[in-house]
């Protein structure tokens, strides 16, 4: 199993400009023009690292759900989905490593 909360915030967000998150340096929480470039990589590699049938899980923002799955379908990755947090947004994708 690999768990990750990767840098997943856009990188013109403006809540980095704002500086509402002063103690986070801005690579762990920046990743790119869509906030998806660390779950993009992470993907890509994570196949390599899991047994068949090893889960992926990755949080993301509230928004990027979608973007996700389709991120580990497009990988192979089988049994795709979504877990929600506390207040009932989409904050993790999650995927099973075919064999």
């Amino acid at each position: 199993m690999i768990v990750s909360n990767p840098p997943y915030i856009a990188d013109d967000d403006p809540h980095l400009r704002a500086g509402d998150l002063p103690r986070e340096p801005r690579t762990a929480l920046a990743s790119g023009v869509d906030g998806l470039d660390a779950i993009r990589q992470i993907v890509a590699c994570a196949r390599s690292h899991l047994e068949p049938g090893g889960w992926l899980l990755l949080e993301h923002g509230w928004d990027q759900a979608s973007r996700a799955r389709a991120l580990l379908e497009r990988a192979g990755f089988a049994d795709v989905e979504s877990a929600c947090d506390d207040a009932g947004h989409e904050r993790v994708a999650l995927g099973r490593a075919r064999a």
